[in-house]
């Protein structure tokens, strides 16, 4: 895994993949680089960019992977995130349903280039 973890890295310091990396369900290799989020760039609280913050669940036996950082979140909600905080049952709830919301629409849970950027509720 350090090997994937340097290489990321490195990448990551050219700008290929600027907000880092998913990876496969098994932690074991990068799969695909993140995107931008729904939000954007999201500071934590020391100044480090967010913009996904991935989980996953399980649904029909296979496991979903998608962000816990939605538009359905409160700014409370995110703020929380944002300090590192320990997600709470309604953020992961609010997730899994924006998550199943894309699926059933054939879109991906993750935003896409594509997506429209919303802004962090005040």
């Amino acid at each position: 895994m350090a090997d994937y973890q340097l290489l990321a890295e490195a990448i990551s310091k050219k700008g290929l993949a600027p907000y880092g990396f998913r990876y496969s369900e098994e932690l074991s290799a990068p799969t695909t680089a993140k995107g931008k989020g729904y939000f954007g760039a999201v500071l934590d609280e020391q100044g480090r960019p967010m913009t996904e913050l991935s989980s996953a669940f399980e649904q029909n036996g296979k496991l979903v992977s998608h962000p816990l950082l939605v538009p359905s979140l409160t700014k409370k909600e995110i703020d929380l995130l944002k300090m590192g905080g320990e997600p709470t049952p309604d953020i992961y709830q609010k997730a899994q349903d924006w998550a199943l919301k894309r699926i059933g629409a054939k879109q991906n849970p993750f935003a896409t280039p594509q997506d429209v950027r919303f802004p962090i509720p005040q």
